[in-house]
Parts: C-alpha cells; sequence; structure tokens
C-alpha cells in the first residue's frame, strides 16, 4: 500500500500497518481500527493488498462519520460495513485505486 497519511475532514490521519493487530477497547484481533484523538487509522499487514484496501475504506467511513459529529453512528458496523463494503467495491470496479 503507497498511501501513508489522509485528510478526513481537514483532520490529517496517518495510516499504519502493523502485524497481529489488536483493538486496544475490546482487545480483539482486527483487521483495522481507527485512533480519533491521535489521527491514526492501523491496518493488519498481514492481510492481502485488497483486504488492505477493503480495511482502508472501511475505516475511513468510520472517521468520516466521526469526523461530521455523527456521534451515534460512527462506531456501527451495520451501517459501516455495508456502505465499506460497497464503496470498496465501487472503486475497485472502476479502477479508482485510492
Amino acid at each position: 500500500m503507497h498511501i501513508s497519511k489522509l485528510n478526513v475532514g481537514g483532520v490529517n490521519y496517518s495510516i499504519t500497518l502493523e502485524e497481529n493487530l489488536i483493538d486496544p477497547s475490546n482487545k480483539q484481533h482486527v483487521w483495522g481500527y481507527t485512533d480519533y484523538a491521535k489521527g491514526v487509522i492501523y491496518i493488519d499487514k498481514s492481510l492481502n493488498e485488497q483486504h488492505i484496501m477493503q480495511t482502508l475504506v472501511h475505516e475511513l467511513l468510520h472517521a468520516m462519520l466521526w469526523e461530521t459529529g455523527a456521534t451515534e453512528s460512527y462506531n456501527d458496523e451495520n451501517i459501516v460495513n455495508p456502505l465499506g463494503n460497497m464503496l470498496y467495491s465501487v472503486l475497485h470496479a472502476n479502477d479508482l485505486n485510492i
């Protein structure tokens, strides 16, 4: 992956790839998570390239909802999962690689 940072709603987020990624909020292995206070999106680097990009899109949706102030939905996987999967699919199918 060649992306090291992205601006989301005027806030710079760095993208960090790490092995054996554990979400500090629930101590579970995850493909990705976002630390809003630090402005960091973490992604498990053991994933293949497509899953890394899919996870990045997913985490970007979390960050976008957070930055809009959508405090009731920013962490709702019932919203983020389908939208993230569809957005990744559209970007990938149309060669709009981020």
